[in-house]
């Protein structure tokens, strides 16, 4: 079944997320550039500790189950591992429905 796995990450680190995503077997994805916003003292741990802006960016594949989930299991390592104030978020999402095009 064919997953949405979309990925945020802070724009400093898109190589690194992207060499993780290759290491998953996603051979195709999208980046996006967005810009995070919190107000002081809201903390939902989406984008760190830190209040104001964060220019980040989004990353998303239409992929595998199996690629998409083990994308989840890199990052997951590396959060662990680095523990950044800023770390990785991956999400996978169903895809009930899709045009197939050629």
């Amino acid at each position: 079944m064919m997953k949405l796995l979309v990925v945020l990450s802070i724009r400093e680190i898109q190589d690194k997320v992207a060499k993780m995503l290759e290491k998953a077997g996603v051979e195709i994805f999208s980046v996006g550039d967005i810009t995070g916003y919190k107000k002081r003292g809201y903390n939902v741990g989406w984008f760190g500790s830190d209040n104001g802006k964060t220019n980040s960016i989004v990353m998303f594949s239409f992929t595998s189950a199996e690629s998409a989930h083990r994308a989840i299991e890199i990052i997951e390592e590396c959060n662990e591992c680095n523990q950044s104030r800023f770390p990785v978020r991956a999400y996978i999402l169903n895809v009930d429905e899709f045009l197939k095009v050629g």
